[in-house]
């Protein structure tokens, strides 16, 4: 009996106890998806915190990962990682994974520690405890009842104790003394079909992460579908309608500028290897032309669409009252988004943040009035606001899948406000006092109504002058060239703002200006302006 289990876990140990094994971890610092090289170390630790295992010899040893925003794979135990030790799993049926991640500025350790769970590992384990109990003494509870049935007839007599290998009849005793040769283990021998459900279900694929199209898609828009799936050996193939795309066998599938005629349509992927197939739930794609406005329900918000587009960002060097962080360089954004008509005002602020959990004053401005936008918000506050207003719309099933209410991005920002124009403000290179809500000597010096002065070519109002607004991105120099879709650095001390405000001179409200604060400060000329757009999971 010990001989022929021996022969058959064998195979199995030597075929799952030393292949890594694959993890995806997510990586982002203050909402942000951090994107690019890091290093970080990896240790596999029990319930009570031994380490039983890390990536390198050296405590300090680190290796380097790429992430692609905020998602990245490793193998662990290879990629140059000491290889896991073949009795890991069989001697810890739990081991939680510590990540520490250094992008340059110290290590910090990524949480909360995860659970580690290597099927084929554990289905090993499992196959080895059995094996431990079989190397001892037989007892009744290992035989099937045909087996104990023949032994009630043969020792009814007998107490029912340790059961010992005389006891045995003689057909029982030729088929567990078989020896399961060589021959009988080559491949092919057992085919998916001789394997019961519980088995398969460790080697089968699974599919964790089924894809999702945006809810609003526009003619000429990228789309991208994501998919992920654990199991090993894994092939994919998109379809659509139920029809496989050619060519299209990756993780993911993109459409470089989606066309309804062409690619409306339900999309799903079927994940395969040798022990079976699985397929994800379909998703609907379909293209909805462009809709050049869009109002948020809740608080009645008029919104404007911004179509995809190329423009130049920052300001010649001839522009007078420049500054040396606007040098200029092409931006390309290849999604359309949505962008607030007006600033948020007050009365929209206390709609969506009364009784807010975060305890903050729903009414926090310096210069009442309920069509004033709202001011004395910091940026971290502007982040609550979003977070209650999604929860609303998502409440009320008028938020389409994949899309958020957001901050814009800086380039975002200056795209809108720019609308088209190359000149100094978006209606040309002067300024005065019929222009814009600013500090030009003989002011009011507080804020007025939204909608007050003469809209941008786009139909935004206030863009210049009023209250500055709060963008999503750090501050930080430009990137040299050109840009696609770029949404700043991932760490930073200050939080852009832009525009300029009822406080500022005529060098503040140019189209290129750029300022920043810390994200906490409050003040009574920063207030913020909504957009809406669909964002990557």
């Amino acid at each position: 009996m010990r001989l022929a289990v021996g022969i058959f876990l064998l195979p199995l140990l030597a075929l799952w106890s030393s292949p890594p094994v694959p993890y995806y971890g997510k990586v982002s610092i203050d909402g942000i998806n951090y994107h690019g090289s890091a290093q970080f170390q990896f240790s596999l630790e029990d319930a009570n915190g031994t380490e039983h295992w890390r990536n390198g010899v050296d405590a300090n040893e680190s290796i380097r990962v790429f992430v692609v925003n905020g998602r990245y794979s490793v193998m662990l135990g290879g990629q140059g990682m000491n290889p896991l030790p073949p009795e890991l799993f069989l001697q810890h049926e739990e081991l939680y994974l510590s990540v520490s991640f250094d992008k340059g500025d110290g290590p910090r350790t990524l949480g909360p520690e995860q659970l580690i769970t290597a099927t084929p590992r554990a289905l090993v384990a499992e196959v080895a405890k059995v094996a431990e109990k079989l190397s001892g003494a037989i007892t009744s509870d290992m035989l099937s009842p045909e087996v104990l049935s023949k032994l009630d007839a043969n020792h009814s007599a007998a107490p029912m104790g340790p059961i010992t290998r005389d006891m045995l009849p003689s057909d029982v005793l030729s088929d567990l003394n078989r020896t399961v040769t060589a021959n009988e283990m080559a491949q092919n021998t057992i085919t998916t079909a001789q394997l019961n459900e519980q088995i398969l279900k460790y080697l089968k694929p699974e599919i964790t992460h089924s894809p999702q199209a945006p809810g609003l898609i526009f003619n000429g828009q990228s789309v991208n579908l994501f998919s992920q799936a654990e199991g090993k050996f894994l092939t994919y193939q998109w379809q659509r309608n139920g029809q496989p795309i050619a060519g299209a066998t990756g993780k993911s599938f993109s459409i470089s500028e989606v066309n309804g005629t062409l690619h409306d349509g339900n999309y799903s992927v079927v994940v395969s290897n040798d022990f079976g197939s699985v397929t994800s739930s379909p998703t609907l794609l379909q293209v909805d032309g462009t809709p050049t406005s869009h109002t948020v329900a809740s608080i009645n918000m008029e919104m404007i669409f911004c179509p995809p587009g190329t423009f130049t960002m920052g300001s010649p060097t001839t522009e007078a009252l420049r500054g040396s962080d606007e040098t200029q360089h092409q931006v390309t954004l290849t999604n359309g988004f949505y962008l607030g008509k007006y600033e948020v005002t007050q009365s929209q602020y206390q709609t969506v943040m009364n009784g807010n959990p975060a305890g903050l004053n729903a009414d926090p401005s310096h210069f009442k009035g309920s069509n004033r936008p709202v001011e004395k918000v910091s940026w971290e506050d502007a982040q609550i606001f979003l977070t209650q207003l999604n929860a609303i719309e998502q409440s009320a099933g008028r938020l389409p899948n994949g899309w958020k209410y957001v901050l814009p991005t800086e380039a975002q920002w200056e795209y809108a406000c720019r609308a088209g124009t190359t000149t100094t403000y978006s209606w040309g290179n002067d300024i005065n006092s019929s222009l814009a809500n600013y500090n030009y000597g003989n002011d009011a010096n507080q804020t007025v109504n939204v909608g007050q002065y003469a809209a941008n070519p786009w139909g935004f109002f206030d863009m210049h002058g009023n209250v500055r607004e709060w963008v999503q991105d750090w501050k930080a120099n430009y990137l040299s060239g050109a840009q696609t879709d770029p949404v700043g650095p991932a760490f930073g001390s200050g939080r852009v703002h832009r525009g300029g405000s009822l406080s500022n001179n005529n060098r503040d409200l140019r189209s290129a200006k750029r300022s920043s604060s810390l994200p906490s400060l409050v003040t009574n000329h920063i207030g913020f302006r909504v957009g809406f757009q669909a964002v990557q999971p």
